[in-house]
This record gives C-alpha cells, structure tokens and sequence, in this order.
C-alpha cells in the first residue's frame, strides 16, 4: 500500500474544491469556506499550517442544489445519505483514487478517499430559548445517527473516546440499528425546519462541534466574494468577521500550540491498479 502523502492530501482537497467552486460558479450558486478553511483563508491565504483539511458551507437552498448537482459528477463520488450510507449530518466529496485505511480506533469513514466538507447551512428561530432547544435536539438527532451503524458508532482518534462511546451510543445503537437511511433523512428534514420561516433571523450548522457558537445573523450569508486559497480563487462571506469573531474571537491571533489541532491520526493510502 502506498500511502497519501500531506503534500498529496492538501493537491487533492484543493482539486476538489476547485470542482465544487466550478459546479457553482455554472449553476449560480453562492457558497463560502467554512470554519478552520475560512479562518485559513482571511489569515494564511490558504491552509491554517496545522491543519489539513477543507470546508465549505452553504445555506440550506444551495446546498440541496449543489447535492443534486455533485450527484452526477464522474470526477469524484459524494457521500450523502440519498445516495449511500452514511453516519454525519452533512455531505462529503471524495477522491476516488484513493482510500482511507482503518487508523486506530477511527472506523467510519474507512471506504472513502481524501475529501472534503459540505455544510448546510440552516435558519434558526429568532428567540434564544427557542433556538438553543432546537440546537440541541438537532444534536441530539445527530447523535442517534452518528449511532446507527457499528462499529462506525465507536469510532474516535483514541481508544479512550471509543470506549466512553461504546456506552453512551450503544442503547442508540440497540434502538436504531439498521435505520440508518431512514434516520439521516430524519435529520435532514429536521434541520431545515425553519427553512420557510420569515421571522426565523440566525444562521449556522445546527450539529456543529461548536455547539452553542454556532449561530450567526442571517444577514452575513446574503453577500458574497471571491477569496485567495492556496492559489485558487473561491468564495466566502463578505462578513467573514461576524462568524470568526462569534466561534474564535480574537481570530488573528494564533492558538497555544497545545490546542493546534491537525487530523494526522487519519492516514490514506493510493488504490492499486
């Protein structure tokens, strides 16, 4: 087995998303990096130097444009629930030369090559207790999907989290093993609960590992520009502050170098001819 190199990992992801900014660029439709690739973008220009990975988000409407529209790509496969089995609440797109081998206790995403991110973005209701009990039962329902399937549930970068999950998911796993496509669909739908709802005025990724942070005013997903990636010309929020400021703060100023997060504990490898 040939392993992806970081070098390799980073051309491909950025191949990726050269596609996805061309998809929409044709069809019209807005997007913008998203979390650690938009911070990457406003402060390094590109990758945040410890981090190798990309995402975008878009809001609810362009996302399910840009489904169907990476639905029938021969360049790469996506990773959806409408067209196969999987167990996060949002889209991925992959390479399909390479693969992703089983690193240590990290068994859910063992099928699928180097990829990339896609996050709905959805409407929230304007009053706070309303939205923060919403926020939660969609985290909620995220984690009953995360559960369906074993040993995709126990999955994590340390033995340790694994474990602590082998507990906290297996009566979920119990109740809706098997259910997998029917319970995603569920999540779904229920996430873009407020999609029709005028008064509805804040805006974020309601399974997000920033939990309670993310939410934003509806209005910085309204305008959008071009921005420098590595080279590529891609899109973001003109209002890029708001969201970084809202889940980083003092956004410019680079994390201790005990909290620089990278994913060196996934490894892929090159499919043999």
């Amino acid at each position: 087995m040939k392993k992806v190199s970081l070098d390799e990992i980073k051309k491909i992801e950025l191949e990726l998303l050269d596609l996805v900014d061309k998809v929409c660029r044709e069809n019209d439709i807005e997007y913008s990096l998203g979390g650690g690739s938009l911070l990457g973008s406003v402060r390094h220009k590109g990758f945040i130097p410890w981090d190798d990975d990309i995402d975008i988000m878009l809001t609810r409407e362009n996302y399910d444009k840009l489904i169907k529209l990476l639905s029938h790509q021969e360049e790469a496969e996506l990773w959806h629930y409408s067209i196969k089995e999987t167990f996060q609440p949002y889209a991925k797109l992959c390479n399909k030369q390479t693969y992703q081998a089983k690193a240590g206790f990290d068994f859910l995403w063992s099928k699928i090559g180097v990829n990339i991110d896609i996050f709905p973005m959805d409407t929230m209701p304007a009053k706070e207790d309303v939205r923060v009990q919403f926020m939660h039962e969609a985290q909620h329902k995220a984690e009953i999907l995360y559960s369906t399937s074993f040993p995709a549930f126990v999955s994590g970068s340390k033995w340790y989290y694994s474990f602590a999950r082998l507990f906290l998911r297996g009566p979920k796993y119990l109740k809706y093993h098997g259910k997998n496509r029917q319970v995603a669909k569920d999540v779904d739908e229920f996430m873009a609960k407020y999609q029709l709802d005028a008064k509805a005025n804040q805006i974020g990724f309601l399974a997000s590992r920033y939990f309670d942070k993310e939410h934003f005013p509806i209005e910085i997903f309204e305008a959008y520009e071009d921005a420098q990636f590595e080279g590529l010309s891609v899109r973001k929020i003109v209002d890029h502050d708001s969201y970084l400021r809202q889940i980083h703060g003092d956004y410019m100023q680079l994390p201790p170098e005990n909290q620089r997060i990278n994913h060196d504990y996934v490894t892929f490898y090159w499919k043999e001819d």
